[in-house]
């Protein structure tokens, strides 16, 4: 037997020596699976030897190097054949181990060689280093063969002792690396790889440096490892049954169509797949929950095996075959259904359905298909749920009408056997036997009937051939009422807010001042203070501003004003004193004292921070561009200001709130609109209710921060359970607490368990849990549109039994909020000073005060011409004396 099996491999070896033939050399290889376990120490080479074939016929384009290594490993197995004579002995063992080696190292190195691009082969000439000691190897372990087993055939060892052949191109790149200084400047210059390309003719890639920098030591070390593996996976306890498996492959190659399995996405050929070739996970992987969910597994490792499968199919879930499904049932340019039913549990969330019609593209946006099909869906497809997803062309359905006719049984596929929920999809056969339509049905376990719709089709062209038939309606449907519903009317106790200023700005305040400082101060910005412009805090209101401080001494006066200092206190319309503010900063970067000079102004931009009332702080609440403690009542600021001899002048300035924000109203596609309004945080707390904006979304709540939507489902659900626990006021569960904790809403269904139907709904409002004192709410009712099947029976109404009540309120105590008073109205005496004047200065600051006093205006004017011209005198008079000064020095 081993005599057999050595002589088989020497034969092709011969062949492949001789003419190359690979082919012939494969099928001789393949006798090999006849002889079992015949030369395992052998075996090794042989896989080398195939190895070697399979390099053969993937590269024939390599250079004089290459193609010399192999001819010199050919020659070294073409003398395997004298192993048909030879007794294996132990030294013949450890050459043929060491005829491994060499042959793995060769097989290595031609790969990797072949591997580089042509440029990298040039430059790269340390390979021919390479090729000269794997030939050397070779040949010393011919030698040694040949010795062992006393081979004697000189007419044909000159073609191991031939030297390694050297190309021309070599000799041009070793010229031109020594021309331009040195391999490694080669390498890191791409204008010079290039013009060695052009030098040699060569097209050039984009990742030529890489290529040429990537050392062909490392490439080998990389197929060793390859080939390695191929050795342990190949030369163990099933040698040859390895050697007969590599040249099976290498045969497919050839004469065998490759598949991509859809499971696995892995490729593979009918010949070698089997009922365990394919491994796959059941469900797609979850991004969100970081595993599979079919097994729970976080990492790769698949949780079913089945045989590789070319086409998608719905015999068994597997995780790419929903990626697929998903891409067609999630957009509505890929089916036109034709017919579709569902009927959903009223207890539990699960649905039974199915639908039929034409598959126009398999993805969105994609071109039409040019083959007219069909699809057909049946329950829902998940991995965890029993479903059917296919398309059928014209071929399809001739041959499945055959099989229809011939075994009579039309279904198509069906979720359950259970009678009391199941869906459905079954052929429907013309008198002639052959396929005219399709059967739809969908049963939920709380239906007392099934849905049942019949499509009919034309198979010859995949189209609906008539209208859909509508054989029984499932699920539940209500009755007609005899007469309207009468609801109660809003109920809705709280102040009214308005989103407009209660009032306008006033700006009719005079500068208060005192005789010894003639100032006026003006507010130049607009509004004259800004709330909360970049900052805003809990417990403090921010205001910004801006004012000119003008002198208005005559021109003649040689007096300017200084200011000292300036400092700011408020008060709420109402109160009669004004309390010092919480901090004043100038916002110009301003250096108290300022000078003004007479008939001068000076500007200056400030803002003021005005503290919350303790109960207003405890709300924590920040309002840009809004004051939160101008909310009820109008807020005046004083700036009060001293000269540097410390007379005052003062001026108030008032902000009247703006609530900026337009406050929530009904909207035009509104059904209702519920509210009440908070004063004291200056809210409104609403819920809109509208008509849902598609079909089977009825009605929509929407609160602030807060959205709820109900379809025909869920009221089917609400009077189902209304029906079985006679309970017709139903707890929507929806709402909750709103503006962390300052109030909350919920709604309810009112039920009519006569007819059947959610006729209205109920939505209270009340305040939450930071009121200590529950003085507002609102309760409302709004209508439920139509919706579902209804049977066209007229039944009387039957209003719900109410459980929710208008809630029990503290007694709201309204204010009437002065919005103005006449504090700041009167200005002081100006003959009256702030501060009573010192006695040494109190003569001349009175005799000042009343000549200023009694000096009008038009006399002021007046005198500040005669100042004028007395100065234009002095200074002519002084000119003419300069001359006359310098006419007598001149004389002498």
């Amino acid at each position: 037997m081993s005599v057999q099996a050595v002589g088989i491999a020497g034969v092709a070896a011969d062949q492949l020596w001789e003419n190359s033939s690979v082919q012939n050399a494969i099928q001789l290889l393949e006798q090999l699976s006849d002889l079992g376990r015949a030369l395992p120490f052998v075996a090794p080479a042989f896989v080398l030897l195939s190895v070697i074939i399979q390099i053969e016929k993937q590269a024939r384009d390599a250079d004089a190097k290459c193609n010399d290594l192999v001819d010199r490993i050919t020659f070294m197995l073409g003398h395997l054949t004298v192993l048909r004579r030879v007794k294996m002995m132990d030294p013949t063992r450890l050459v043929v181990d060491r005829m491994v080696t060499a042959l793995r190292d060769a097989a290595s190195l031609i790969q990797a060689y072949r591997k580089q691009s042509l440029i990298a082969r040039r430059l790269n000439v340390s390979n021919r280093d390479k090729f000269a000691s794997c030939v050397h190897s070779v040949n010393t372990c011919s030698n040694d063969l040949m010795m062992s087993l006393q081979i004697h055939q000189s007419g044909q060892l000159d073609i191991l002792t031939r030297s390694v052949p050297t190309d021309p191109e070599d000799d041009i790149a070793q010229s031109f690396i020594a021309e331009h200084g040195g391999l490694a400047a080669i390498k890191q210059d791409e204008m010079l790889l290039a013009e060695f390309a052009e030098e040699l003719h060569l097209k050039t890639d984009g990742n030529v440096l890489e290529q040429v920098n990537t050392d062909l030591s490392d490439l080998m070390q990389e197929n060793q490892a390859r080939l390695q593996r191929i050795l342990k996976d190949t030369v163990g306890t099933s040698v040859v049954d390895g050697i007969r498996e590599l040249v099976t492959q290498m045969a497919d190659a050839d004469k065998e169509q490759r598949f991509v399995c859809v499971q696995c996405d892995m490729p593979f050929r009918h010949s070698t797949n089997g009922p365990k070739s394919c491994n796959f996970h059941r469900a797609e992987y979850s991004s969100w929950d970081r595993c599979y969910p079919c097994c729970g597994d976080k990492d790769s490792h698949p949780c079913q095996c089945q045989s590789h499968r070319a086409q998608h199919h719905c015999d068994y879930p597997y995780g790419p075959f929903f990626g697929r499904a998903r891409k067609i049932n999630n957009y509505v340019d890929t089916v036109d259904q034709w017919a579709s039913i569902e009927d959903h549990s009223l207890v539990k969330n699960d649905v039974q359905k199915a639908f039929i019609g034409r598959l126009l593209r398999w993805v969105s946006r994609a071109d039409l298909l040019d083959e007219q099909t069909i699809i057909i869906s049946v329950g829902t497809v998940w991995y965890s749920e029993k479903y059917f997803f296919d398309t059928f062309t014209t071929n399809d359905l001739h041959a499945i009408s055959q099989v229809v006719r011939m075994t009579g049984n039309s279904m198509i596929f069906r979720t359950t056997s259970d009678e009391s929920e199941y869906a459905m999809a079954e052929w429907v056969l013309s008198s002639e036997g052959t396929i005219s339509g399709v059967r739809l049905t969908a049963k939920a376990a709380t239906s007392n009937t099934p849905f049942i719709r019949v499509c009919p089709i034309d198979i010859a062209t995949c189209t609906q051939s008539g209208n859909v038939l509508a054989l029984s309606e499932g699920g539940l449907r209500s009755y007609k009422p005899k007469t309207p519903y009468t609801l109660p009317e809003t109920i809705r106790i709280s102040p009214e807010l308005t989103d407009k200023p209660i009032r306008p700005t006033r700006t009719d305040f005079k500068t208060s001042t005192s005789a010894a400082l003639p100032v006026v101060i003006i507010p130049t910005s607009e509004p004259p203070l800004k709330p909360n412009q970049q900052f805003a805090s809990y417990d403090s209101d921010n205001f910004e501003g801006t004012v000119s401080v003008f002198n208005k001494s005559p021109a003649s006066s040689t007096t300017p004003i200084t200011i000292a200092s300036v400092s700011a206190s408020f008060r709420l319309i109402g109160e009669g004193t004004y309390s010092s503010a919480k901090s004043f900063e100038f916002l110009d970067g301003v250096q108290l004292p300022i000078t003004i000079d007479p008939r001068q102004s000076w500007s200056f931009k400030f803002r003021i921070s005005v503290p919350r009332s303790d109960n207003d702080a405890k709300l924590e609440l920040r309002w840009f561009n809004r004051a939160f403690i101008a909310r009820k009542r109008p807020l005046r600021l004083k700036l009060l200001m001293k000269d540097i001899e410390g007379e005052q002048c003062s001026l108030v300035i008032e902000h009247v709130f703006d609530p900026l924000y337009p406050l929530e109203k009904q909207n035009e596609t509104d059904l209702a609109f519920f509210y009440f309004d908070d004063p004291e945080l200056w809210t409104r707390n609403g819920v809109h209710v509208e008509k849902g904006s598609e079909k089977d979304r009825i009605i929509a709540f929407s609160g602030s921060m807060g959205d709820n939507t109900i379809d025909v489902t869920r009221l089917q659900k609400i009077v189902y359970h209304a029906i079985k626990t006679r309970e017709t006021e139903v707890d929507l569960e929806i709402g909750g607490e709103r503006g962390d904790g300052a109030w909350e809403w919920g709604a309810s269904a009112l039920v009519d368990l006569s007819c059947n139907r959610v006729y209205a709904f109920k939505i209270l409002l009340t305040q939450g849990r930071l009121a200590s004192r529950k003085t507002m709410a609102c309760l409302g009712y709004v209508l439920c549109p139509e919706y579902g099947d209804v049977i066209d029976e007229s039944r009387d109404i039957q209003y719900a039994a109410e459980k929710v009540k208008f809630p029990e309120l503290e007694y709201l105590v309204t204010q009437d909020v002065v919005q103005d008073d006449t504090v700041d109205d009167s200005i002081p005496d100006p003959q009256t000073p702030f501060l009573q004047p010192d006695p040494e200065t109190s003569t001349v600051k009175a005799i000042s005060s009343a000549s200023r006093l009694i000096i009008s205006d038009d006399l002021t004017v007046h005198l500040a011409s005669i100042d004028s011209s007395l100065a234009r005198i002095a200074a002519a008079v002084e000119l003419i004396a300069d001359r006359l000064a310098s006419n007598e020095d001149y004389s002498r």
